[in-house]
């Protein structure tokens, strides 16, 4: 009897459990579950943006380029004069210049030819007009790209005026919270938009390649003690648990609060708040103490950890191999609880 040993394996897997209710935010109430107060603010916004809705359609590719000089004397040169690139491309000065005996200057050119060949990198030019010799003491390099060859017109349709709502909507919001900070850092704030209004400066169906959308709106912000809610929340969860079997656990260090409604006559506004946790079997439980496995059989040990709630499993090992039950002396009997995910 003295060498009989048993070790018992409970395998146990947490279930998620949640609580969802609703409190009232009000000012006036002194018995309020949680404190707080609602107020409301006007914001005005406007903003700038583009139509993505749009046609192409060629246009004249300009630029700039330094013309260099490398004689003892002054270069004129008069408008139109060619500049033409190692893959010869076409560019044309737009004013007269004079380029100064061994010195530079800096001036406008513009492609020969309309459309997309006349947007190019940075390169160097020769001045076709010029003799041949001339040519390698006089030219011209361009730093910057050439543009415009393609010209992109913005077509003002819905869907633009709807994205561009949208994304000033989210700003009114921001800056309506903002302002609402102001009054109470101290306390959480949640914010919604209670009304709004957008005004656009261009018609749909104009060309443009800017359109001006102005929005004002009413914002309202619920303050309330974090702290408090929190506890409340906490203590809502823990009522889930349903005997001193269980082990609670919150997944999450902070509750999900969302403002479901509010009266901004009353200035009072009603708050759900979620707060979820992970339940599993306590391993200090009386359910599974040594004393009450003593005497059990291999298949009755079974039945009985497979009955309490959370277990997904039992592992069993006695000793020696003819022993077949749980032995009456708690030193010989280990107990071990594994949670798995």
């Amino acid at each position: 009897m003295s060498s009989k040993r048993a070790e018992i394996t409970i395998i146990t897997r947490s279930e998620p459990v949640d609580v969802n209710t609703t409190i009232t935010i009000d000012s006036t109430d002194s018995n309020a579950i949680v404190s707080g107060f609602v107020t409301s603010t006007f914001v005005e916004l406007s903003q700038n943006f583009s139509p993505e809705g749009s046609k192409t359609e060629e246009g004249v590719s300009e630029g700039l380029v330094t013309l260099y000089n490398d004689t003892n004397a002054a270069q004129p040169l008069v408008a139109t004069t060619r500049l033409l690139t190692p893959d010869d491309i076409l560019f044309r000065l737009k004013n007269r210049v004079t380029v100064p005996a061994n010195g530079s200057i800096e001036t406008e050119v513009y492609a020969d030819v309309a459309g997309q060949g006349g947007d190019i990198g940075p390169s160097k030019f020769t001045i076709p007009g010029l003799r041949e010799e001339k040519q390698k003491v006089v030219y011209a390099e361009s730093i910057s790209s050439m543009s415009g060859g393609v010209r992109t017109i913005g077509i003002l349709n819905q869907d633009d005026v709807t994205k561009a709502e949208k994304i000033l909507l989210d700003a009114l919001k921001t800056k309506g919270m903002e302002l609402l900070k102001e009054l109470d850092a101290d306390s959480v704030i949640l914010s919604d938009i209670v009304q709004y209004t957008f005004e656009n400066d261009t018609e749909l169906g104009v060309e443009t390649d800017l359109f001006t959308l102005s929005g004002k709106a009413t914002v309202v912000g619920v303050f309330y003690n974090g702290e408090e809610l929190s506890v409340y929340a906490e203590d809502m969860l823990g009522k889930q648990v349903v005997d001193n079997s269980e082990t609670l656990q919150s997944v999450e260090s902070q509750p999900t609060v969302v403002i479901s409604d509010y009266d901004l006559e009353d200035n009072t506004a009603d708050l759900v708040i979620t707060r979820t946790g992970l339940v599993d079997l306590d391993p200090n439980s009386r359910e599974i103490q040594k004393l009450m496995f003593f005497g059990k059989t291999e298949d009755e040990v079974r039945r009985y950890v497979m009955s309490i709630d959370h277990v997904q499993g039992v592992e069993m090992h006695f000793r020696p191999m003819w022993n077949r039950s749980v032995p009456h002396v708690a030193s010989h009997v280990s107990i071990t609880v594994r949670q798995v995910e």
